[in-house]
């Protein structure tokens, strides 16, 4: 059994109208875990079967296209849920990476587990629901901005970001995620530093 921290209860009470009573129906269940920066909470082709919620710290979702390279695409930090969707739901392999960029603290329980919880609690039915949901209107939000929006104007909009800290993420990773090469993000940086009023702008 762990108990969630009090800003992980603030948090998922806001997702939903409701009170929610039955914490101890998923805090029994929970197993807290320590990830050290650099680590992996799961690897392309590994067999997770776990869901997790990260207390602290943040990971980087990435993926090797087919000349060895690492393509980064999503970041989970504070409040999110780290799920594999096709190893967990229809036992198809890990297309995925999942690595610590900080020390991080989690929780997890196992996917089987987690769906007896949502069959027996409206309240956690609904909460993974709105998550799911929110995750896809950010992954949507990013899609249509690749396509609209030039490097320049897409880095903008992570600075603006309520789910992104930049100065938490390492340049490599940032570049990969923006579309990007590395030294292209260090000159957009150092111009928004020099002209700030671009930002503001926006």
């Amino acid at each position: 059994m762990a108990i969630l921290t009090d800003e992980l209860k603030q948090y998922f009470q806001s997702l939903i109208d409701s009170p929610i009573h039955d914490w101890e129906i998923l805090e029994n269940l929970l197993v807290k875990k320590s990830i050290k920066k650099g680590d992996h909470f799961f690897r392309h082709f590994d067999s997770c079967k776990d869901l997790a919620l990260v207390s602290s710290g943040l990971f980087r979702i990435y993926l090797i296209d087919n000349e060895g390279e690492e393509k980064t695409f999503s970041f989970i930090s504070e409040r999110g849920f780290i799920l594999d969707f096709f190893l967990s739901w229809d036992s198809s392999p890990s297309m995925v990476s999942v690595q610590a960029l900080e020390d991080s603290e989690i929780y997890t329980i196992n996917i089987n587990q987690f769906k007896q919880v949502m069959a027996l609690s409206t309240s956690w039915s609904k909460i993974y629901k709105e998550v799911l949901l929110r995750n896809y209107m950010r992954k949507t939000k990013r899609e249509i901005e690749f396509v609209l929006y030039n490097a320049k104007d897409r880095l903008i909009k992570c600075t603006e970001s309520k789910y992104l800290d930049i100065n938490r993420i390492p340049k490599t990773y940032l570049a990969s995620y923006l579309g990007i090469a590395a030294p292209s993000l260090s000159r957009l940086l150092r111009d928004l530093k020099e002209n700030p009023k671009e930002v503001d702008h926006e």
